[in-house]
């Protein structure tokens, strides 16, 4: 793992109050449904109060302070958290080309889809649980919390395009608000029930799983929901950086949910009938102004909770399609001085459409939550496995220490996982299903684009062979630049491509350049100096450019690089230059190297990709483009 820089003060000042509006809005509003959840889990009686108390508390410590905060938080690649960092930092080894690398690739694209499925469903409970809050206050109005969820939603999704650092310095003083709030609610309830602190000894859950252990699995798979946000802090970590977003956990958000934990479980026990009372969490609150005002701010919280899963959502899929596992989609960087903060339309959109349908058929908080947890925990496994084999392979400990490391972290995310399993069929199958989708989708695009790669460099010759061929005046010519550009760094691609042109039109470039993209996947990648350049025949160069991790390529401007970089041997004249690309028609392969259904879907998601031409910058006047028929 790299050595982490020391942050800026200032900078890490700053990033906590963002943080506090992007990052914690999940984990931040679980207190809405999460305890409550639990003791009726439990058998709904004010004795399992606090045990269940115990439980939530405990299981945060381990999961967000101990295993994020200290452990897997510290794997990043260039300031990125997430399954696919892992994947980035496994790609600086020989592990990943392995006969176990398939293996380990595989797993983690199956963790980034159950984030993604884990995303879907987060803004649905979240903002549903807080809206129908109204009935604690006004019952006549509970019919309207339906509505109201859809209406806020779908403006949740439109403010997303005006991206993560704006809404940051808009969501991060509701959230610090919201947290004075969770935490004083719970004193004032601590204040009453002192004994209720006896659930900091992790002893009254251990007793409370032991005692009823008939209902054990439903009390952890219910405990979850208190940490469903963890797994987002990691992904998240590339919009504000580790240190403001552990400096948001331990100074303000940590101490906020065990008192308001610890201030429900109070009020269970002085209150018994409150045990099954849906509205739990507003009963900490009097009735009157101020049980409706903090209905309107749980409302404003979830609303924000959303946005942790949507952030990292984005950040999963532009690394997915940077490593290759997702077709070119638009990004657009909403940050001219942090590059995780981005936003993606079609994921965008896709989320949206999702979360709304999820509302609809679900139509209440307590029957989403039986949807809640499964994709959350089996990405903590996935997350867990990938950091120890980051650890094993970057040599820096012995092996029996990571193996025991894996042991501890499984320790804590198994059980919570094989709790969750057993809400599949009350609604987990849901985001299950979904994560399922995007994993067939990543799996297709990477597989079928390894065997387009293959097709297109099937029969060509090398990169010397043509060399000799121009220096022999082998082809004919014409007075122009053409820049074949290749987007894995195989350039015998590039030589196919330049004589299937030629077999159409009977004419090359008077130039010929084949322009290499090769993803960089060091830590101290540095854009001017990322460009290389070697002349192979007569009027014919090769240049390798690099783009780093997160890093959008600009062809144009790789070329210019490269002129500077021949000190006078080339020169780049983007009037006299054309960039040859070829439109892909997928058509079957007699030797069926995909299934028929497999294909139709790489063909469909290939007809939707982003062109190339935008992706890399290249101006429309500038193309040449041709079909180019390839077999899979």
């Amino acid at each position: 793992m790299p050595a982490e820089q020391k942050p800026n003060t200032t900078a890490v000042r700053g990033g906590v109050l963002l943080a506090l509006g992007i990052v914690f809005g999940d984990i931040g509003t679980s207190p809405l449904y999460a305890f409550e959840t639990a003791v009726v889990a439990a058998g709904g009686t004010a004795q399992v109060a606090i045990g269940v108390a115990s439980l939530i508390v405990w299981t945060l410590m381990l999961v967000v302070t101990v295993k994020y905060g200290m452990l897997v938080m510290r794997a990043q690649y260039q300031g990125e958290g997430g399954v696919f960092a892992l994947m980035a930092l496994l790609r600086k080894t020989p592990f990943l080309n392995s006969r176990r690398g398939p293996w380990i690739s595989g797993m983690l694209v199956v963790g980034a889809a159950l984030l993604f499925g884990d995303g879907a469903i987060t803004p649905a409970i979240s903002v549903l649980s807080a809206v129908e809050g109204i009935e604690a206050v006004h019952p006549e109005l509970a019919n309207l919390a339906l509505p109201a969820t859809l209406a806020i939603l779908t403006c949740l999704f439109f403010a997303q395009r005006f991206g993560t650092g704006n809404l940051g310095w808009i969501f991060g003083p509701v959230m610090a608000v919201w947290f004075v709030a969770l935490g004083v609610m719970g004193v004032f309830q601590i204040s009453a029930m002192p004994s209720v602190l006896e659930a900091l000894n992790p002893i009254h859950g251990l007793k409370l799983l032991t005692n009823d252990s008939a209902r054990s699995a439903a009390i952890i798979g219910s405990v979850v929901l208190a940490v469903t946000g963890a797994e987002a802090l990691y992904a998240d970590m590339g919009h504000f950086g580790r240190p403001a977003i552990l400096h948001a956990w331990r100074l303000v958000v940590f101490p906020a949910l065990i008192m308001n934990y610890l201030g429900q479980a109070a009020h269970v026990l002085r209150v018994p009938e409150a045990a099954t009372d849906e509205n739990l969490f507003f009963l900490l609150v009097p009735a009157g102004g101020l049980r409706e005002g903090m209905v309107l701010l749980a409302t404003a919280a979830t609303v924000i909770a959303s946005q942790a899963l949507i952030s990292g959502a984005f950040s999963l899929a532009n690394q997915a399609i940077d490593l290759g596992y997702l077709p070119r989609m638009f990004v657009k960087h909403t940050s001219a001085a942090t590059r995780g903060q981005i936003y993606i339309p079609l994921v965008n959109y896709i989320l949206g459409g999702v979360c709304i349908m999820l509302v609809l058929g679900f139509r209440s908080s307590s029957a989403l939550a039986a949807a809640y947890g499964i994709a959350v925990t089996g990405a903590m496994i996935i997350t867990s496995i990938g950091f120890v084999s980051v650890v094993v392979l970057s040599g820096r400990r012995p092996k029996w220490q990571a193996f025991a490391l894996l042991a501890a972290l499984l320790a804590i995310d198994l059980p919570l996982f094989l709790s969750c399993l057993t809400k599949l069929f009350e609604g987990g199958i849901v985001p299950v299903a979904l994560a399922a989708a995007v994993t067939i989708m990543m799996i297709t695009w990477r597989k079928g684009r390894d065997l387009i790669h293959e097709s297109m460099a099937f029969g060509a010759v090398s990169v010397e062979e043509l060399g000799q061929r121009l220096d022999q005046g082998f082809y004919r010519r014409t007075p122009c630049t053409q820049i074949f550009v290749v987007r894995k760094p195989i350039p015998d691609q590039a030589v196919a491509s330049i004589l299937e042109q030629y077999r159409r039109v009977k004419v090359i470039g008077e130039k010929l350049v084949i322009l290499l993209l090769n993803p960089a996947w060091d830590d101290a990648f540095n854009p001017i100096q990322s460009v290389d350049i070697r002349k192979c025949g007569d009027g014919f160069w090769v240049v390798s450019a690099a783009h780093g991790f997160m890093v959008e390529p600009d062809a144009p401007g790789m070329m210019r690089q490269a002129a500077a970089a021949s000190g006078g041997g080339f020169e780049f004249v983007m009037e006299d230059s054309f960039f040859v690309t070829a439109r892909e028609v997928i058509m079957a392969d007699s030797r069926r190297l995909m299934p028929s259904w497999q294909r139709h879907l790489l063909a469909f998601m290939s007809r939707n990709v982003t062109p190339g031409p935008d992706y890399l910058k290249i101006p429309p006047d500038r193309l040449l483009v041709y079909n180019w028929m390839l077999r899979v």
